[in-house]
């Protein structure tokens, strides 16, 4: 009898297909409610929509090339003597050529920034058809050499 007894006790009874009935009808709610959330709109601005912005970059341009002044425009080879602190003048971004020796051939050395400031150490020398002068920088003596006048103002 006891077979008998646990045969019958393994079946389902009317309790359990509603508790499985229950389950399977939560389970699809779940999904419906799911695919309703993911697929709805949102509400609508009032509003116009808002348009992109493009943002482009300008080109900046190049800067003319403006002519070296002469010696008659800068006037600088007029009052400079051997002691004398002067400026580089005229030279824009290119800066002057500081010069192992008084003419155009002779090696550069360095470069004098516009607006840097130098002794005269010697000169003057005509050679190239300039007047040349040996500078010193005095924040770094062993820094000379020779440089036109023309692109040379007292300080």
């Amino acid at each position: 009898m006891k077979n008998v007894a646990n045969v019958q006790d393994s079946r389902l009874t009317l309790k359990h297909w509603g508790c499985l009935i229950l389950l399977i009808g939560g389970i699809g709610t779940l999904f419906v409610a799911a695919g309703w959330l993911l697929t709805r709109q949102g509400p609508l601005p009032d509003a116009p929509f808002p348009t992109a912005e493009l943002w482009t970059a300008t080109p900046t341009p190049l800067p003319t090339p403006t002519p070296l002044p002469t010696q008659a425009e800068t006037g600088s080879d007029e009052g400079l003597m051997v002691g004398m602190r002067v400026k580089v003048n005229g030279t824009g971004a290119i800066g002057l050529n500081l010069r192992s020796g008084p003419g155009l051939a002779e090696e550069r050395v360095d470069i004098a920034t516009e607006g840097e400031s130098f002794i005269i150490a010697g000169g003057p020398a005509e050679n190239d058809d300039l007047t040349w002068w040996l500078l010193k920088d005095e924040t770094a003596p062993e820094r000379e050499g020779w440089a036109a006048a023309n692109y040379l103002l007292p300080d």
